[in-house]
């Protein structure tokens, strides 16, 4: 069995960028892992530039007619043997000791059921950070842990039954992670590990307004779940004794306002049921 699965949907990418992302995997440092590649549908000839790759680690399936983003990652997700599962998308670029990285993390931290990192996005080469530890809390801000990045420890959510919600074609991901941080553990590693691409035709983008109208009934939902909780009672309490230890603004550590890259603008933004409140400039790299 592989210790890691890396899970690659893929659906009418440009061959040049399907290339480039599975050359990104198999040239990993880290070499124990199989790469499940799912078509789903694609008009263009995928399943040729699949198996112009001689290498044994890569599985190739395809879906007999266009299931959309959600059902298709959860076939995967069923489709994986190893004891980590890694998201790879199929126009991103994985830095080489990725797997490495988050093998090694997940390995001395048991703790934590999911791990991602920051992203660098391309062409333009900006840096996207991410906090290191995500409380339930935070998620009311924005989707905080990055899919493109990410490794799950697998076992933790088939034991919950946590899959993607197969009714939604956006979001899918915030929808997964909101539901599974009421009882799993997730983290960031504080560093880039993969070049995203921005892409102003893919389906967030595209599908903008309904997206937003999807994020603010998570939002609602995870805001339902810790009103009144044991959980959210202890998290506030975290976030305004750690204000007392850092010079932080100490609103910002009450409502625990993140970075959300919404239009990938440089602000700081406070996103709550849908309303967004710019707050300053915040720098990158």
């Amino acid at each position: 069995m592989y210790k890691v699965s890396v899970l690659m949907p893929v659906y009418n990418v440009k061959e040049e960028y399907l290339k480039e992302s599975i050359e990104s995997i198999l040239n990993q440092t880290f070499s124990d892992f199989e790469l499940i590649i799912l078509d789903d549908g694609s008009t263009n000839d995928i399943e040729t530039v699949v198996k112009s790759y001689n290498d044994d680690r890569i599985a190739f399936y395809k879906n007999e007619e266009n299931l959309g983003v959600s059902k298709t990652r959860n076939k995967l997700l069923d489709l994986a043997k190893g004891e980590y599962v890694a998201f790879q998308d199929s126009d991103d670029i994985s830095y080489p000791a990725r797997l490495e990285k988050e093998v090694k993390f997940l390995d001395e931290n048991p703790e934590i059921s999911g791990v991602s990192s920051w992203l660098e996005t391309f062409p333009n080469n900006k840096f996207i950070p991410m906090p290191k530890n995500i409380k339930a809390i935070d998620f009311l801000g924005g989707c905080l842990f990055s899919q493109p990045a990410s490794m799950l420890r697998i076992e933790d959510f088939r034991k919950n039954n946590f899959y993607y919600n197969a009714d939604l074609t956006t979001s899918e991901d915030y929808d997964l992670w909101a539901r599974a941080v009421k009882v799993l553990n997730f983290a960031n590693l504080q560093e880039p590990l993969i070049k995203y691409r921005k892409n102003p035709n893919s389906l967030y983008h595209r599908s903008n307004k309904k997206a937003v109208e999807i994020d603010k009934n998570i939002k609602n939902e995870l805001l339902q779940y810790l009103v009144g909780s044991e959980k959210l009672q202890k998290e506030v309490l975290e976030t305004v004794t750690n204000y007392y230890q850092k010079k932080t603004s100490i609103f910002e550590k009450i409502i625990s306002v993140r970075n959300e890259w919404y239009g990938y603008e440089k602000h700081k933004m406070l996103v709550i049921l849908g309303l967004k409140i710019k707050l300053f400039k915040y720098s990158v790299k």
